[in-house]
């Protein structure tokens, strides 16, 4: 049998950290969002055993921006790779508008798997802020799923796809 301790720790690392938030506008812990990243992985194809830095990041991908873990504890735990790929996916503090577009613009610098997770973190967003979110919001998260196009769709056309028919989906209702 294939070892996944690591991966098995960090998902428990990830519900405790995680622990006390909830999704925007939903009452559901936190935690469900970089799990169903991790599906949406699977999905495509990838795996914790074969790509453990990949699911193991996209379990911790909002930890440095949304709780008071530090950079270290995530390396010291699961390595500096791990932490690499969270720090490229961390939003800048005052990250908004404008700003946030190139943010999602300079992805075409990140890391493979960080373009990956953007992806699939696009993806769980879209999908999950169906009949919650304002038309508004919507497309305007649908819009910066193009920009994460431009900058991320060419590390996993798969994963691009996906989330071209669902941005295509709302933008077509406006």
């Amino acid at each position: 049998m294939k070892d996944f301790s690591n991966y098995w720790n960090a998902i428990s690392f990830a519900f405790i950290k995680y622990d006390g938030l909830k999704r925007k506008e939903k009452d559901i812990p936190y935690v469900i969002h970089p799990i169903r990243i991790t599906m949406i992985l699977h999905a495509a194809g990838f795996n914790e055993f074969d790509h453990e830095d990949l699911m193991i990041a996209a379990l911790f991908h909002d930890l440095i921006e949304d709780t008071d873990i530090k950079l270290n504890e995530i390396e010291n735990n699961y390595g500096k790779k791990v932490g690499q790929i969270v720090v490229e996916l961390s939003k800048p503090e005052g990250t908004k508008g404008r700003k946030k577009d190139e943010w999602l613009e300079r992805f075409v610098k990140s890391s493979k798997e960080a373009k990956i997770i953007k992806l699939a973190d696009r993806i769980d967003n879209l999908m999950d802020m169906k009949d919650v979110w304002s038309a508004e919001k919507q497309i305007s998260y649908a819009e910066q799923a193009r920009i994460i196009l431009r900058s991320c769709g060419d590390a996993n056309k798969q994963l691009a796809r996906k989330l071209k028919e669902i941005t295509n989906e709302i933008l077509d209702k406006k």
